[in-house]
């Protein structure tokens, strides 16, 4: 396996983080990391803490957009707190204008993000140029560069959902793995379905 640049890296990161999303209109992930290359924050677009998310009540929409969710860069950068200054931040996609205020007070020096995405107010394309403005390098990964990344991850995320039960066979002696291997015993006697 090769061996990946720190953009490609914590790109990744930021797309594993976008699987924990709980706003099905669109997954989204971010990771802050420090200068040194170590992780300080990572987020992913998500209701208030203890609040219900939109996988459980369903959207809240106003204007087209889902208003229930805190974005990804949002609750990284609440996260790291000052930890953020001089930081770079991965996105999966072009911040939106509020959020692109935030990474400019957190004192965040660089931004990478993958893909554009329309967030509300309509002018997400002109964010880059406003980051830069406030003297944040920008950064868009070459197009097409993460896609197989992403297709893999959700290769792997439908495996997931359908072997849920039987990654815990994996840590023999565990309490869920007794659990699966009698759920599976009762399954190929036709008991239950698993």
């Amino acid at each position: 396996m090769a061996r990946p640049k720190w953009d490609v890296y914590f790109m990744r990161m930021a797309y594993l983080a976008a699987s924990r999303a709980s706003c099905d209109r669109k997954h989204v992930g971010a990771i802050i990391v420090s200068p040194d290359h170590r992780s300080v924050a990572t987020g992913y677009n998500g209701a208030a803490a203890g609040m219900p998310s939109c996988d459980e009540v369903g959207h809240q929409m106003a204007d087209n957009h889902c208003v229930r969710t805190l974005h990804a860069e949002s609750n990284a950068i609440d996260y790291a707190g000052r930890s953020a200054q001089g930081c770079t931040l991965y996105v999966t996609v072009t911040p939106c204008w509020d959020c692109a205020k935030r990474i400019v007070n957190a004192g965040i020096h660089r931004v990478v993000y993958d893909e554009h995405y329309e967030s509300r107010y309509g002018k997400s394309q002109d964010v880059p140029d406003y980051l830069r403005q406030a003297g944040v390098e920008v950064l868009q990964m070459p197009p097409g560069m993460m896609k197989q990344f992403v297709e893999m991850l959700k290769v792997v995320d439908e495996q997931l959902k359908d072997d849920t039960c039987c990654l815990a066979s994996r840590w023999p002696g565990s309490l869920h793995s007794i659990d699966c291997a009698s759920n599976h015993a009762h399954a190929r006697a036709g008991e239950t379905e698993h």
